[in-house]
């Protein structure tokens, strides 16, 4: 005591020093923490690669060996040591950080845990979700338990995440880094599981559990478009009752034309694009979006068949070409095989000389296909996959599902299988062309999309949208002229608008000349749009040029204006080529950011003086289009 007394300095500098030595000491695991966090992300990333291509086997490895990695840093995270260091000031921030991280990449391997113990009931030889035309409704409740279970751990790593704060002395930059990449994994996985899961939920009903359901499968064909997609002259009826699913006679022209008949239906009220008089079923998809034209059509074929039915699928060849480079090619007797690389130039393509033979020919494998596009999608062979070519066929508009059950439709547009447009009230894109008079000759259309926009610093813009339609189709061959085989391309042309879009200016240029237009709009349900005849002769080029003012393009936060674009493609059998350039106003500068839903351009460029640039030479599905600048 006398020692303490007389020597404090000393003694107190010597118990920090051994506590120093102790906290080291302590310390010493986490060395092993960052390698461990490595090598289990690689493992999972290996894992859920081989889930992607059905190896279950090589994914089961490679999760037992992230989980051997993850649980040496969680050991090392929630050990004594760590804790101990968790209360010393300022660097505890980083032992804590280190924590969450740990924590976070055990729930990810916690979720794919999960997703493995349902997986061989979903995918592969030995898959029981699927069996027969048949799903069985019991294993549909373990894949949705399943799925739940990974929303909870997935929305616990986000959240785990989220507390991360990244500023402790040293590694706080790497902490930070190790965040931001996690998230940038957890979050979309995070939304898309949100967006699937009301459609999962509603999946039993649809399937018939409480009582029979009929749906209408019309196939379109793009060689003939209407605003929403090809003109539908194939229809099928199928019922699913307690999870079986049966396919009834198909329908065309040639085996039943009492259903092409013109008739009067009630149709969808507010929508412009229907006929006062009596028409064809084959007119009752002009509305761009599915939740109004599969209404539309679903009237018309009760007017005609005396039957109801629940819901639409919407489905062109393209879909189904999309189905086949996963499930395979299809045999039609007396006809040959069916690939993805033939089927669309066979059943949609080169429709400028035909013989009577020829004709019929396509009529058989259409109605081929509309079975054998059921068959595909309801096999259950590589299910992952085939949900996988559906998604994307839905996101160009290839396919549609629209049910007249409002939750189950709300949640297809969840998903985006429901054909709607983008309901932004920022700026917006929609070109879509009609055909008007029966010819099969959009199989040649090629379309492009100019947008010049000029922000204000209220967020308003002026915009010129030039939309083009090259008639790709052979000029020396003379078909019959506004008939089946007519090369030419009459019809609408049509541009919907950004919400509260004011038009100062349309013009029109096409075969027939270049011309001033009248800026009145039309209203789609609260969407202005512009609509005009055009007449485009093969190997030339039509356009529709529309000069507007969109009242919100951007919205403003302090010093930062962030421009706002959704596309919306048509199913075109060509993909299209879009082209945005977007100028701030002076003092501006923006900042490249990635955008949602184009893989092949999904970056804006920036030419340094206030500008910036966005194209894709493949457009073909939704897509949303975020771009920030800051004064100064």
């Amino acid at each position: 005591m006398n020692f303490v007394r007389r020597h404090p300095v000393l003694v107190v500098t010597g118990v920090l020093g051994l506590l120093l030595i102790a906290l080291a000491l302590l310390a010493l695991p986490l060395r092993s923490v960052p390698a461990d966090a490595d090598a289990a992300k690689s493992e999972l990333t290996a894992a859920v690669e081989a889930f992607k291509v059905g190896d279950v086997e090589v994914a089961g490895t490679h999760l037992d060996a992230a989980r051997t990695h993850v649980d040496a840093v969680t050991d090392v995270t929630d050990g004594f040591g760590a804790r101990v260091w968790s209360w010393v000031p300022v660097i505890g921030s980083g032992v804590g950080d280190a924590r969450h991280l740990g924590t976070a990449l055990s729930e990810l391997t916690s979720a794919v845990e999960a997703a493995r113990t349902v997986y061989p009931q979903v995918s592969g030889e030995d898959a029981t979700l699927m069996e027969g035309k048949s799903v069985d409704l019991a294993v549909l409740a373990d894949v949705t338990a399943a799925l739940r279970t990974v929303e909870g751990h997935v929305d616990t790593a986000r959240s785990h995440l989220d507390d991360v704060d990244g500023s402790a002395p040293m590694i706080g930059a790497r902490i930070s880094e190790a965040r931001d990449e996690a998230l940038d994994q957890v979050v979309p996985v995070a939304d898309g599981i949100d967006r699937l899961l009301p459609m999962v939920d509603q999946l039993p009903a649809t399937l018939g559990k409480d009582r029979p359901m009929k749906y209408l499968v019309a196939m379109m064909n793009p060689s003939e478009l209407k605003y929403a997609g090809g003109s539908m002259l194939t229809f099928s009826v199928v019922t699913a009752d307690n999870g079986t699913i049966k396919r009834g006679e198909t329908f065309d022209v040639e085996t039943a034309p009492q259903i092409f008949r013109n008739v009067y239906w009630d149709h969808v009220e507010g929508n412009p694009f229907v006929s006062q008089y009596s028409q064809k079923i084959t007119h009752a998809n002009i509305a761009p979006s599915w939740e109004v034209s599969g209404e539309e059509t679903l009237r018309a074929w009760e007017k005609l068949r005396k039957r109801d039915v629940d819901g639409l699928i919407a489905v062109d060849v393209v879909a189904i070409s999309r189905m086949m480079q996963v499930t395979g090619p299809v045999y039609v007797e007396g006809l040959g095989q069916l690939r993805a690389d033939n089927v669309v130039e066979r059943t949609a393509g080169d429709y400028e000389r035909f013989t009577l033979a020829q004709q019929a020919e396509r009529k058989a494998l259409n109605r081929a296909l509309v079975p054998a596009f059921l068959d595909q999608l309801f096999s259950g062979n590589d299910f992952v996959s085939t949900m996988q070519a559906v998604g994307d066929s839905a996101g160009g508009r290839h396919l549609a599902f629209y049910f007249r059950d409002d939750v189950t439709q709300a949640a297809a547009g969840e998903f985006g299988l429901d054909g709607a447009l983008a309901d932004t009230d920022h700026d917006y894109v929609g070109f879509f062309t009609q055909n008007l008079v029966g010819s099969k000759a959009d199989f040649g259309q090629r379309k492009s999309i100019s947008s010049e926009v000029t922000l204000r610093e209220d967020g308003s813009a002026e915009v010129v949208m030039t939309a083009k339609v090259k008639n790709g189709n052979d000029a020396t061959v003379d078909g019959e002229l506004s008939a089946y085989t007519d090369p030419n391309l009459e019809g609408n042309l049509a541009l919907f608008l950004p919400r509260g879009a004011e038009v100062s200016k349309v013009r029109v240029a096409d075969s027939d000349g270049s011309r001033d237009a009248a800026t009145t709009t039309g209203d789609y349900y609260g969407r202005p749009y512009v609509e005009q005849p055009s007449l485009v002769r093969a190997g030339e080029s039509g356009t529709l040029k529309v000069t507007y003012v969109v009242p919100q393009a951007a919205t403003v936060t302090g010093d930062s204006l962030t421009y706002l674009l959704d596309l919306d493609p048509q199913p075109t059998v060509e993909k299209a080529k879009v082209d945005v350039t977007v100028r701030f106003p002076a003092g501006f500068t923006p900042r490249p950011q990635t955008a949602a839903g184009d893989a092949d351009s999904p970056v804006w460029t920036t030419d340094g003086d206030g500008s910036a640039r966005w194209t894709s030479t493949t457009f073909d599905t939704r897509t949303s289009l975020t771009l920030v600048a800051s004064r100064g």
